[in-house]
């Protein structure tokens, strides 16, 4: 007993960096699905989740994309289960950029999508468009402005059809890792649209009250949101859908318990050592 004591005392924290990095890459890794378990939703992310499920076809979707690849991790999964169940209800769906260092990842990520078989049928400008960065002064304008830069807003094609406003906007997802979505907020006691927010998990406790008032219709909070959402996803539309924040929580908590056993494990140590020394 003694000498295994020793032993742990002295073990080399290699091994500890080692077995963490192992817990946090083999779920990852091809051929271990079966270490990746489903997130049960909140009653927060289901909220999002059903309001989606009310539309109809041809209904409009607004997703206001505010974050850029720093929070990448967290947020550009929801965005990907949230679009993948926007297409299959076949709704229009228009993408804004609040932030222009997002651009190229949103664009990357439509693109990935679109390009999956069950969503060959997704047209740009007729079910989803791109709307680019603008720099305007309120939201509000967006869909009444004549141009773009490109000069091709009204221009292309169907999905603007019967869109000029907020108001005609059947539901608005908020994507972000700051505050500003705080402008949404103060226009919807305004405008009275559905707004759904997903946030980074650092901010999602500045937004608890306003789900509280309604002004926030559902929120989806960080890696564990987007885990939930697309659990829902596939619970109705798909068996085994693991995309990759799903896969993110089962990495996160595999690691989170190695860190606690060896916890518990140095505990143990320096209790039985104190008291051979006692």
């Amino acid at each position: 007993m003694n000498n295994i004591l020793e032993k742990l005392k002295k073990i080399d924290r290699r091994i500890i960096y080692f077995l963490v990095f192992l817990s946090i890459i083999i779920p990852l890794l091809p051929g271990f699905d079966f270490l990746i378990f489903p997130v049960p939703p909140t009653k927060e992310t289901r909220a999002i989740f059903d309001e989606v499920e009310k539309l109809n076809e041809g209904d409009v979707v607004f997703i206001d994309w505010a974050f850029d690849p720093s929070s990448k991790a967290e947020l550009l999964p929801m965005f990907e289960a949230f679009f993948k169940h926007c297409m299959k209800k076949k709704v229009r769906v228009f993408i804004y950029y609040a932030s222009i260092n997002g651009i190229n990842l949103g664009k990357e990520s439509v693109k990935k999508m679109t390009a999956l078989e069950e969503f060959s049928w997704c047209r740009e400008g007729e079910n989803y468009i791109n709307m680019e960065y603008i720099p305007i002064t309120a939201d509000i304008r967006i869909f009444n402005m004549d141009v773009d830069f490109k000069g091709t807003y009204k221009k292309e094609g169907k999905i603007f059809e019967g869109v000029e406003t907020l108001k005609d906007i059947n539901y608005i997802l908020g994507l972000s890792g700051s505050v500003y979505h705080q402008t949404h907020i103060d226009m919807q006691i305004r405008f009275n649209y559905k707004f759904g927010l997903a946030v980074t998990a650092v901010m999602g406790p500045d937004y608890v009250p306003f789900l509280q008032t309604g002004q926030l219709t559902g929120l989806a909070n960080g890696l564990r949101g987007a885990a939930e959402y697309e659990r829902l996803v596939s619970d109705k539309y798909e068996n085994n859908y693991y995309g990759s924040a799903t896969k993110g929580m089962s990495s996160l908590t595999f690691s989170h318990l190695v860190i606690f056993g060896f916890v518990i494990m140095g505990n143990i140590v320096y209790f039985m050592d104190k008291k051979k020394r006692g």
